[in-house]
């Protein structure tokens, strides 16, 4: 199971305080590539909400299974 996660930068600054983390509240997803397919809707979420030029950085977290302990 994945975990989609997207940091968004706004371009020209050099700040941590410019950057927004973006976590998903939909998944996880089974395969990697659900979770980059949802990382794309993310990106355009937020490219419609903060209309400012932005970098922006994904990654899908694999997760580690709770309650399984061998």
């Amino acid at each position: 199971m994945f975990e989609a996660m997207v940091l968004a930068c706004a371009i020209g600054t050099f700040s941590p305080d410019t950057c927004v983390q973006a976590n998903d509240l939909e998944g996880p997803y089974n395969t990697q590539e659900e979770c980059k397919a949802r990382i794309e809707e993310m990106i355009a979420g937020i490219v419609l909400t903060i209309p400012a030029p932005m970098n922006f950085h994904y990654k899908c977290e694999q997760q580690n299974p709770e309650g399984i302990k061998l």
